[in-house]
């Protein structure tokens, strides 16, 4: 027999049921191992030994994610720099104590991260190495499904586009498919964007994570300190408070101040001085707890998060950056509609408050910004006082590169991409918002103050520094009206320099601003300085506008005013004259100015002690302000107090109190508690009642006002010296005669030292001294 035919061979399908594939001749393919059946651990970071508990978000994370056989998910969403990695970070190695529990880590930033991380789990998983594109990405998300038990983080998940939300039509990636959902897993993600709440995590299951509470402040930078400096606790509280709180801006001032052995109070004054402010924030610490490559500066960490606004609303983009340019607490609803309605530059398709809904709520949802309060008149804002500064500051390094590349040979940058541009459009806002000062308008007033304060300092940066003094004579006016000087003076301060830059020394508007300083250190009690700018304002109007012209006269009236507080009755009395000799022939009899010139020569005649001449001008001056003004105006509430303080300088007591405390009344109404008129108010009602021997009525009115004054004037403000001085003699009338000498000499020293010693006032003070020192 011959031999058998040879039997047919089929080898190229396994038939193990397994993975192995037969091959035959020189041609060796491997195939992929088994899927892995060990626990699986890829975290790209070791874990942070020194990590500041939050027991309030980790408690809220652990009560979301249940280690039970059912799939949950969650999302830490915040601030980029409030610390949602490090949160995550733990979560994850906290996992991992679980043996049998694999956790993965994806960086979720962009298509092309999230597919590198899936390679790299593909690899840990023992999946095909040929895999590819979709197939990789759904043969990983299958392979994860399949482990016993696992959690993935989905870290800086910020553009929701490529998850599927909010994605352009021509947009084709929704990775959303390609996240594992299963019973045996937990899914986390980490977003600075809070759509992730209720798009890809329930509604519920979202964890604001904002700033660090005062106590985790302070410990996160005493570990990046590597110091427990006891003595420096004030000074790490102020620190702390700069940097409000957050995390990122903490790690990194505690690592530069480690590595430069800098002190909390020297960081500090660095951070004070506005040349190395920006030039300390934009410090980059290297923290092996933070990816390499991404900007880990607290002024560049958000600039991420800008663009991606900016991809889905050019109205909050713009809006942003104008914020960055008002004061970045108490923002008002209005305020932000006013700023889309000077940046939209082609008419909406949609109703326009519509338009700024959306707008606030994108800022809000990448918490740039945050709610403030919901008043009665609408609701305000606040912004994070860090990102208010980087936003400026991105614009500023963008402006610089620009410039480069046009001195390369470059395009320009658009106009309305500059400092200058959004500088002045918030100008605009403030010019626009911020009404004449009146009683009404008032609350609107104070609304808009830190505002256009905040304004004013941008003069120079886009240009406008006429419009910005101007908008600054509104505010000056409503502290004016508030009896807030200290305030006032660096309003007045700043107008005087815009407006001899640009107008000069000698222009009306210039002298009228010098006048408006002027009478600011008269109210403070400044005497000298007033009476320094007084004549120099008078010289030059004298020069400028003539002898008789309304605001000459006014100068003369200041002057008058000045030399009536320094005590030099004798030198005012003259200029008063003349001045209502004036202003009856250029203004007329009823002019408000001619009536306010009856008022100070009356004064004058009354600190004289010439009653008699002070009483008739006094009614004289009431009467007319009560026709003219009404009864309710300032003016006629400070005659009022006039004629009540002339009939109590005569005796007539009985005269004087019911006017007191009618006059104490009005200005509680008109002007507030604190205003200086209600405080002289209450100052003079306790003198009435000292005088007619009532001091346990007296005293309590009298620590009132001394303590407001202290507050509101500061404690070397001649009204306070004089508060002390009359407390002293309601004391010592009270048989308190150790107490009282005491306060009597803190008034000689004050009044020696701001009045100078040959004052009345003054003069009458050591007079009292030296008599009660000697019984």
């Amino acid at each position: 027999m011959g031999e058998p035919a040879p039997h047919p061979r089929n080898i190229h399908h396994s038939q193990f049921g397994d993975n192995t594939v037969i091959t035959q001749g020189d041609f060796h393919y491997h195939g992929p191992h088994p899927p892995t059946t060990k626990a699986v651990v890829r975290i790209p970071y070791p874990r942070n030994e020194d990590i500041v508990p939050r027991p309030e978000l980790t408690e809220k994370l652990d009560a979301l994610l249940l280690q039970t056989s059912k799939y949950c998910s969650a999302a830490l969403w915040g601030l980029g720099g409030s610390g949602k990695t490090q949160i995550a970070l733990e979560y994850a190695y906290r996992r991992c104590d679980d043996p049998k529990c694999s956790v993965l880590w994806v960086h979720a930033d962009n298509e092309a991260t999230f597919s590198q991380d899936y390679k790299s789990i593909a690899k840990e998983l023992g999946l095909d190495a040929n895999l590819k594109g979709k197939d990789l990405l759904r043969a990983v998300r299958d392979g994860i499904k399949a482990l016993p038990q696992w959690v993935l983080i989905l870290d800086n998940a910020d553009d929701l586009t490529i998850f599927g939300i909010g994605k352009k039509e021509d947009q084709t990636t929704n990775l959303d498919e390609y996240v594992p959902r299963a019973a045996t897993g937990t899914v986390l993600w980490t977003s600075r964007d809070e759509r992730i709440k209720g798009s890809l995590v329930g509604p519920r299951r979202g964890i604001a994570v904002a700033r660090m509470s005062s106590d985790e402040a302070n410990q996160l930078l005493t570990i990046c300190r590597d110091d427990e400096n006891k003595k420096e606790e004030i000074e790490n509280a102020a620190l702390i408070q700069e940097l409000q709180c957050l995390p990122l801006a903490i790690s990194q001032a505690g690592a530069y101040m480690r590595r430069t052995e800098t002190s909390a109070k020297e960081y500090l004054a660095l951070l004070e001085q506005t040349k190395m402010r920006w030039h300390i924030l934009k410090e980059t610490q290297h923290d092996r707890h933070r990816r390499s490559g991404v900007p880990n500066s607290i002024l560049e960490t958000w600039a991420i998060s800008m663009d991606h606004i900016r991809q889905t609303s050019e109205m909050a983009y713009r809006i942003l950056h104008v914020i960055a340019y008002l004061n970045n607490q108490d923002i008002p609803h209005e305020m932000i509609a006013a700023i889309a309605k000077h940046t939209v530059k082609d008419p909406p398709d949609q109703p326009e408050e519509m338009l700024v809904i959306d707008a606030i709520t994108r800022l809000k949802e990448f918490s740039f910004l945050s709610t403030h309060t919901v008043r009665e008149e609408g609701r305000s804002y606040e912004m994070h006082m860090l990102v208010h500064e980087a936003v400026r500051y991105g614009l500023q390094m963008r402006q610089r590169m620009q410039m480069d590349d046009v001195d390369a040979g470059g395009r320009s940058r658009p106009e309305d991409e500059t400092e200058g541009y959004f500088s002045e459009i918030a100008l605009h806002v403030v010019t626009e918002l911020f009404p004449k000062s009146e009683k009404e308008t008032w609350p609107a007033c104070d609304r808009y103050l830190p505002h256009a304060v905040k304004v004013g300092g941008w003069a120079e940066l886009c240009g406008k520094e006429v419009e910005t003094s101007q908008v600054l004579d509104r505010v000056s006016m409503f502290l004016y009206h508030q009896g807030r000087w200290r305030e006032k003076e660096s309003i007045d301060e700043r107008g005087l320099k815009l407006r001899r830059k640009v107008l000069g020394e000698r222009h009306p508007d210039t002298i009228r601003t010098m006048s408006d300083l002027a009478v600011t250190c008269w109210q403070q009690g400044r005497f000298n300085e007033a009476e320094t700018m007084s004549l120099l304002a008078l010289e030059l109007r004298q020069e400028v506008l003539g002898e008789i012209h309304p605001d000459t006269i006014r100068s003369m009236a200041s002057l008058a005013s000045t030399y009536h507080a320094q005590g030099r009755y004798k030198e005012a009395e003259p200029i008063e004259l003349k001045v209502l000799e004036l202003r009856r022939e250029v203004l007329g009899e009823r002019h408000p100015d001619t009536i306010w010139s009856m008022a100070n020569l009356a004064s004058t005649y009354h600190a004289q002690g010439r009653y008699k001449e002070a009483e008739p001008i006094d009614l004289k001056v009431l009467e007319l302000q009560r026709e003219v003004l009404g009864e309710i105006h300032p003016d006629t509430i400070w005659s009022m107090a006039n004629l009540a303080s002339t009939y109590s300088a005569q005796g007539r007591y009985k005269e004087a109190e019911p006017i007191e405390l009618k006059v104490l009344e009005l200005r509680r109404e008109v002007l507030g508690e604190i205003h200086p008129d209600t405080i002289r108010s209450m100052a003079s009602l306790a003198s009435t009642y000292h005088t007619q021997g009532r001091y346990k009525e007296a005293e309590p009115i009298e620590l009132k006002v001394l303590e407001l004054r202290r507050e509101v004037l500061g404690e070397r403000h001649p009204d306070t010296l004089y508060a002390m001085w009359q407390l002293a003699f309601t004391w010592k009338a009270c048989g308190r005669y150790d107490d009282a000498l005491s306060l009597i000499q803190q008034c000689v020293d004050g009044q020696t030292s701001i009045l100078r010693p040959d004052h009345p006032k003054t003069q009458e003070s050591n007079q009292t001294l030296e008599e009660w020192k000697k019984s």
